[in-house]
């Protein structure tokens, strides 16, 4: 892929002062106060600029959501075939930029480096100054994404000029609506003075989260070492009354479908100022958010006991619950929403009414051999699954470095004791999850396996269940973990 992120020089800046065969008019800033750069030109609508037009300080995602110094960001609507520069004013001075905009488009699959960036047409070019910059333009009227990095503190090897991107955006939301892939919002009518976007009927967890983003995708890269990304999602800023740009996730409390708006209008100052959103609670959700398991393994048939299992439900999957417990033949067992005998069942009361991989036998499930079973239960559908327990780890501490599903060396032993265990290969943190034929993918997302994830914390299993991600928790090679579910513990020596 070509380089695309170039060192801004005096000597550049210096030499672009060819005297302009057309004199364009300078746009009026006369009620501009703030020193910094400004986005004029025709294909903002405005001949007049004010703070409205001013790009804000850049976040750089690559250094852990700081601002970084010399980068600047605009969101910003932009007619189709008309000129737009920028602007930098300082001092009561004006000075022009502009540049010749390419047309590239990044692979985000071609190195780390590029993953999670939008693989869509974007536009860059290194920044010039003076009458003779080209101007900038855009064939298509939309809302754009521009990024600017002066590289002021020379930490980039690339050489050539500084970096501009201008991208186009067509926001979606990612989360549990859609299990972290990606649903785009319908097209609207851009405009700077103000659009709405409407997603109806999105089905969300009680406590779910999602995040908005545009081009399915979370940041996007400016330079080849990739020290440089700006955020391409939009999140809960630090106060948790607006929007920002990598911000936190967005999170409801109540299960149910949800309409869901973004709105735009051209504002001054941070990147989120120009954002505001809405989630309502459309229709309430009458699908059990909990599930239990008791039998005489599991609590001695007492609902009081700390021996019933709670059940973990699927991530994105409503009505869906998983988990994993060693089990004899003389094994029985049960379910129910509540701690109660009240609705409990083997066999589930809607749907299918079905279940696969156990017997009912005097209104309890037993297995037909001893050993490391994933329970599933699906009340939405009427399904029970009973399927030999395959855990499977991810990266490479787990000999699995393209976080595949069906990696055979990524297995976990299932030992004789009933616990699970797995020697690390190689220096990384814990990633894994119970391979289930109940889980499902969605909606712009083929990777979905952490919808069944689980970690070890002092000495306990921590399960992801329908939040974020886990914690980080490391692991060196040569290590053993092993996961004991029927005590809810694990160990990392």
């Amino acid at each position: 892929m070509k380089k695309l992120m170039y060192v801004l020089s005096a000597i550049a800046l210096a030499s672009i002062f060819v005297v302009s065969c057309e004199k364009k008019p300078k746009p009026d800033l006369n009620k501009v106060t703030e020193d910094g750069f400004y986005v004029a030109g025709a294909a903002t609508g405005s001949t007049e600029i004010t703070a409205e037009y001013g790009m804000s300080a850049g976040i750089n995602e690559a250094a852990e959501q700081s601002a970084r110094e010399g980068m600047y960001e605009k969101y910003i609507v932009l007619e189709g075939g008309k000129d737009f520069e920028l602007l930098y004013h300082a001092a009561g001075k004006e000075t022009r930029y502009s540049a010749a905009l390419e047309d590239i488009t990044i692979d985000p699959e071609s190195s780390e480096i590029y993953d999670a960036n939008p693989a869509i047409p974007i536009k860059k070019g290194i920044l010039q100054t003076g009458e003779s910059a080209p101007a900038m333009r855009v064939a298509t009227t939309g809302l754009y994404h521009i990024v600017l990095d002066l590289n002021t503190s020379g930490d980039l090897d690339n050489a050539g000029g500084a970096q501009i991107i201008v991208a186009p955006v067509e926001w979606g939301v990612r989360g549990g609506m859609n299990s972290w892939g990606f649903t785009a919002f319908p097209a609207p009518t851009y405009s700077n003075d103000g659009f709405t976007m409407t997603l109806e009927t999105q089905k969300l967890a009680a406590g779910a989260e999602f995040k908005f983003a545009y081009a399915s995708s979370w940041k996007i890269t400016l330079d080849d070492a990739g020290k440089v990304k700006a955020n391409t999602n939009l999140g809960l800023n630090q106060t948790q009354d607006g929007l920002a740009q990598g911000g936190g996730n967005i999170k409801v409390e109540t299960a149910g479908e949800y309409t869901v708006t973004l709105t735009f209008k051209l504002a001054a100052g941070a990147v989120g100022k120009s954002f505001s959103y809405t989630t309502v609670c459309t229709k309430e959700s009458t699908t059990p958010t909990t599930m239990y398991m008791i039998g005489n393994d599991f609590g001695d048939w007492k609902w009081t006991s700390d021996k019933v299992v709670t059940m973990n439900q699927f991530h994105s999957q409503e009505g869906q619950f998983w988990a994993v417990r060693y089990m004899t033949t003389t094994t029985q067992f049960k379910f129910c929403a509540e701690k109660a005998w009240e609705g409990d069942f083997a066999t589930p009361k809607t749907g299918e009414q079905s279940v696969t991989g156990a017997t009912e036998d005097g209104g309890n499930l037993i297995v037909s051999r001893d050993g490391l079973y994933t329970i599933n239960v699906d009340v939405v559908n009427g399904r029970v699954v009973v399927e030999p327990a395959v855990i499977v780890g991810m990266n490479t501490p787990f000999k699995n470095p393209d976080w595949s599903m069906d990696c055979a060396d990524a297995v976990f032993t299932n030992n004789a004791d009933g616990t699970a265990s797995y020697v690390v290969a190689a220096d990384g943190n814990m990633r894994v999850f119970v391979k289930s034929s109940m889980i499902t993918p969605s909606e712009g997302n083929s990777h979905y396996w952490w919808h069944a994830e689980f970690i070890i914390k002092d000495g306990k299993i921590v399960y992801r269940g329908t939040g974020g991600d886990p914690e980080n928790i490391a692991l060196k090679a040569g290590q053993t973990v092993t996961f004991d579910f029927n005590n809810e513990a694990g160990s990392i020596k």
